[in-house]
């Protein structure tokens, strides 16, 4: 298993979309899913390895007022909060990071080392996606 973030085929797609379209269909990433799967992210990859629900529905929206732009650095950084009464009893491997489509389209996806979610922890993901 590798560690961190990749940008997918699909992410990469929604980008260049809404960059160059006047009227985008896609959608901008501003939701999530969490799961239990240790499979290296390939590129390629369209959902999470083995998703989990989060308080009961497949995808939750990131934290409001996110994400922040920070158009010196070429960054956007979003936020992701799973609250202690969400996806107790997990160990928590991968995140994925969708737009809303009808069919949500995957933008990203990061594996890491496990998080034994319980009712006494809450966690935050933070992920910060750089134009270079």
């Amino acid at each position: 298993m590798a560690t961190g973030v990749l940008i997918t085929t699909l992410g990469k797609k929604i980008a260049v979309h809404r960059i160059f379209t006047a009227s985008p269909t896609y959608t901008a990433p501003s939701c999530f899913k969490v799961g239990t799967g240790t499979t290296t992210p390939a590129i390629a990859d369209s959902d999470l390895t083995t998703a989990i629900t989060i308080g009961g529905s497949a995808t939750k929206a990131i934290v409001s007022g996110y994400p922040v732009l920070d158009e010196t650095n070429m960054n956007a950084t979003t936020r992701a909060l799973i609250l202690t009464t969400e996806c107790n009893t997990n160990t928590i491997t991968e995140f994925g990071f969708f737009n809303t489509d009808a069919t949500k389209k995957m933008f990203s996806h990061a594996v890491f080392t496990a998080i034994s979610k319980t009712s006494s922890v809450q966690i935050i993901f933070i992920e910060k996606d750089k134009v270079i």
